[in-house]
């Protein structure tokens, strides 16, 4: 008889066997499948992650050797800042998408009709801007635009300022701000359109985006203004030379690897520059998503163990059990290769049907399992890739099963098998 048609055969007698081996591999398949989704909606939940969460640079002054470029005598003679050159160059770099250069002053605001803005301390502390998204504030979080938007480039004279400061003087979107740095010595008098207001999310116990402890102002003094307004602002009073600048990364894992390329153009002399990661909400985030993907993967893998061993030893009692069907094979004739391929075969053909279902039964159960990782369950999505995965490496695991379960009674000859059944 072929063996083809014995291992049917049997699979059909032995209904019971047949169905509980079926019944555990569509559950272990479906169970391993939906865990390959998760995993990969979590890879790309870290993606995401690493595309949004503002990871940036900050470039500023040394000020421990007081800012001075090492002049040609041997000297510090020359006061260094932050030049426009540097910037582009420094933002050449491959990875950084954007940038935000300042300076700043700490000016006084007047409303429409005159009257001071009061802030917390003598005056506010003030940004002048390129483009304020770029900012180390709001790129951290510290910082969030509540209302209008922020500073760019192509605005002139925008500034923008904390929400407290807004509704405590009735300011609103639109409304003209006007600036002075020193009333007292008729400085230039800048009026500027308020174009964005911002909330402040840190405060003092957050440990996530917490007050800088040095920092003199409350984030409610602070207000952002664009780099023309604020050159105005010093107009024949002092220098409009930045100070500080900040490069957005576009992927926050590689933020590392973006700051050592910086750091290898030649052209700029870093013993006068401090370069600072402002990548805290990302290390955060990260560390959390890297331990719930340590969890997913080690849950796979221990399902993978526990059911290799289960089905390991549920063959092989199945086989010890047909000890007297395996001493008649072998005892007319027919090899022990071609037995155990029997076997094998008999597995396989459940497998042949489990593996489909599960992949079915998949798609059903793995939205509902990822969201008890925190995915949305339209993210968890379970691929042909994945079924190919499983079933060749679910194939590989079953055969090696099947042998290791046929081991002990393939050593026997044929009449020491009938022996043991008398």
């Amino acid at each position: 008889m072929n063996l083809g048609i014995r291992a049917i055969l049997y699979s059909a007698r032995k209904w019971k066997k047949t169905l509980l081996v079926f019944c555990l591999l569509l559950a272990i398949t479906t169970l391993v499948l939906s865990g390959l989704a998760i995993a990969d909606a979590q890879e790309e939940q870290a993606e995401e992650v690493r595309g949004t969460t503002g990871a940036s640079f900050t470039v500023e002054r040394n000020l421990s050797t007081g800012g001075w470029s090492n002049g040609s005598d041997g000297t510090y003679s020359t006061q260094e800042f932050i030049s426009e050159d540097m910037i582009q160059e420094i933002a050449s770099v491959d990875g950084i998408e954007g940038y935000d250069a300042s300076f700043i002053l700490m000016p006084f605001f007047y409303d429409e009709t005159g009257k001071a803005l009061p802030a917390k301390v003598y005056s506010f502390f003030t940004y002048g801007t390129i483009n304020s998204e770029y900012s180390e504030l709001f790129l951290s979080g510290k910082l969030e635009i509540v209302e209008g938007s922020h500073i760019t480039d192509d605005i002139d004279n925008g500034i923008i300022i904390s929400r407290e400061l807004a509704e405590e003087n009735g300011l609103e979107i639109g409304d003209t701000i006007t600036g002075v740095c020193y009333p007292e010595n008729n400085t230039p008098e800048v009026d500027m359109q308020l174009v964005g207001i911002f909330d402040v999310v840190a405060d003092k116990d957050d440990q996530v985006n917490m007050y800088d402890a040095s920092s003199y102002f409350d984030y409610s003094d602070y207000t952002f203004c664009s780099m023309g307004a604020m050159v105005q602002l010093v107009e024949g009073w002092g220098t409009d030379e930045i100070e500080e600048a900040n490069f957005y990364v576009s992927d926050a894992a590689q933020l590392d690897s973006v700051i050592a390329e910086v750091q290898k153009i030649s052209s700029i002399n870093w013993n006068n520059f401090n370069i600072t990661a402002n990548d805290e909400v990302y290390q955060n985030i990260s560390s959390a998503l890297s331990d719930t993907g340590t969890l997913i993967t080690t849950l796979i893998i221990v399902i993978t163990a526990v059911s290799v061993v289960l089905i390991t030893l549920i063959l092989s009692m199945s086989i010890r059990s047909r000890k007297r069907e395996t001493g008649i094979l072998l005892a007319v004739g027919i090899a022990k290769p071609a037995v155990i391929l029997q076997y094998v075969l008999e597995t396989l053909l459940i497998a042949v049907v489990a593996f489909p279902l599960a992949y079915l039964s998949s798609k059903q159960v793995a939205g509902t399992l990822g969201t008890l990782f925190g995915k949305a369950a339209e993210n968890v999505i379970v691929t042909p890739e994945h079924f190919m995965l499983v079933a060749i490496v679910g194939g590989v695991l079953l055969v090696a099963a099947v042998l290791v379960s046929s081991i002990s009674t393939m050593r026997l000859k044929p009449k020491q098998i009938l022996s043991q059944m008398e």
